[in-house]
């Protein structure tokens, strides 16, 4: 795969103190501002995202059409990463098992060391780029539905065109540590709500 876009990435998943103050409630099953936010949608995210571009005067990166989704991936506005854009962001350029390591309790929380909770972000070690939380806490939805690696080289890919589930990556509180690998993906429904999933923002430097 080859990224041809320079792009910033969020160094912590989305907090509940932020999207509270871009989204003004706060769905989150384990209460705390420094806590990612999670019982967060895919449409949710896509829905936020544009807020906060609205906010800052950024041109939105989505059009939403009820769960009809289009983006611009060149737009400067706040944007989910693409699942490629995430894992080379998650491998950050090392050959790690894990983001930033290959003892998961270094980098992340999972079922072995987390008590069954979120944790305030940025309490574990950081991988090569400086991103945290990266493996476990919460997953983290991307852009792409959800199918198979093309087997050719692809350019900025973003997955299928359709589908019937979106991809999320990087391993949570509740799963084990095999969920946190950089290389592990999952998916679900673009609309369920619980409170394993949260995301990560990505803006694209023009």
């Amino acid at each position: 795969v080859e990224l041809s876009r320079s792009f910033y990435m969020g160094k912590y998943p989305v907090t509940q103190g932020l999207w509270e103050s871009v989204m003004g409630s706060n769905p989150s099953h384990f209460k705390g501002s420094t806590r990612p936010v999670e019982k967060v949608s895919w449409l949710d995210c896509v829905a936020f995202c544009n807020k906060l571009s609205e906010k800052e005067g950024l041109e939105k990166a989505y059009t939403i059409n009820g769960q009809e989704v289009d983006c611009n991936f060149d737009s400067e506005g706040y944007r989910l990463p693409t699942e490629s854009e995430w894992e080379y962001c998650s491998r950050s350029g090392e050959s790690f098992i894990y983001s930033g390591s290959d003892s998961c309790g270094e980098v992340g929380w999972t079922r072995e060391n987390s008590g069954k909770e979120t944790h305030p972000v940025g309490q574990k070690k950081c991988n090569g780029f400086g991103l945290c939380d990266m493996s476990g806490n919460v997953f983290e939805w991307v852009w792409d539905w959800y199918g198979g690696y093309s087997s050719t080289s692809e350019r900025d890919p973003t997955g299928p065109s359709r589908g019937l589930n979106r991809v999320y990556r990087g391993g949570s509180f509740y799963c084990c540590v095999l969920d946190a690998r950089v290389a592990t993906r999952g998916w679900d429904n673009p609309s369920i709500r619980v409170n394993l999933h949260g995301f990560r923002l990505l803006r694209t430097i023009r």
